[in-house]
């Protein structure tokens, strides 16, 4: 963890840096990956102001707390920041626990196979235009072809059918379509 502790108006004395640090061994309880934290300390008027802005897997936290003393301001901000970390453990925790019993729920509707009758092939993946794809498609002895749309980096597969048609399988996921204004 990368921690940078930055006064503004406030002399960061190493009691205070201790301090800071001391509470932060706290949040590691929580079991994540905290990357870099950034603290900014400063005075305004009366008030002692503490302020966290950090990316813990990939996310961003941020707190801010202001009370007439700087270490129950520090208190606040580590709390706000505990909460959060709370907050995202339950949420990968729940998200693990559904997917693990959706998949054990398709595992168990899915008859078993032995493995000698399931063979895994991992092409190299091309990026191609449909009429470059279908050209290959004529060269492969399978007769299918995976390959990455050049125009739309989508990933398809063409397929030569026994009658001789081709039959292009598009596994698009639905996206929502950005709406610039126009109804």
């Amino acid at each position: 963890m990368r921690l940078m502790i930055t006064g503004r108006h406030v002399a960061i004395t190493p009691a205070l840096r201790q301090y800071v640090e001391s509470r932060m061994e706290r949040l590691e309880r929580y079991g994540v990956k905290l990357g870099t934290l950034q603290i900014l300390l400063h005075v305004e008027k009366l008030h002692h102001v503490a302020e966290a802005v950090g990316v813990v897997q990939g996310r961003r936290l941020q707190a801010k707390s202001a009370t007439q003393e700087m270490y129950a301001s520090i208190d606040q901000v580590m709390d706000k920041l505990g909460a959060q970390l709370r907050k995202m453990k339950e949420r990968r925790a729940n998200h693990k626990f559904g997917n693990r019993l959706r998949a054990s729920v398709v595992a168990s509707s899915i008859p078993l196979v032995e493995q000698k009758d399931v063979r895994v092939v991992r092409p190299a993946l091309e990026i191609l235009t449909f009429a470059e794809a279908l050209e290959s498609l004529a060269s492969t002895s399978t007769g299918v072809l995976m390959f990455e749309n050049a125009a739309s980096g989508d990933i398809q597969v063409l397929q030569r059918l026994p009658d001789g048609t081709v039959s292009l399988i598009d596994p698009s996921r639905e996206r929502p379509r950005a709406s610039h204004g126009r109804t």
